[in-house]
């Protein structure tokens, strides 16, 4: 059996849908996200830690140098993101 690796993650950005939000020096929101095999992680909430939501796992950027982040709607219109730490 092959050993899995567990991936940290650390608070990248939290806002409104459309801010002006930069991952990785990419601006989310006007780049397409390509969502990695429907994988999903629990992780909390930016600023309320005791409320935990499923993230998509995605990438930004071209496929050679992607850039992976976390992803969820916290509350309306506001999202967070997360990257590995």
């Amino acid at each position: 059996m092959g050993q899995q690796t567990v991936v940290r993650w650390k608070t990248a950005h939290l806002g409104k849908r459309g801010d002006r939000a930069r991952i990785g020096g990419r601006p989310v929101w006007q780049c397409e996200w390509r969502w990695l095999n429907k994988q999903t992680v629990r992780l909390p909430h930016p600023l309320h830690t005791s409320d935990i939501f499923s993230f998509m796992i995605c990438e930004i950027g071209p496929a050679t140098a992607p850039i992976r982040f976390a992803a969820a709607q916290v509350e309306p219109e506001m999202w967070a993101f997360y990257v590995p730490d």
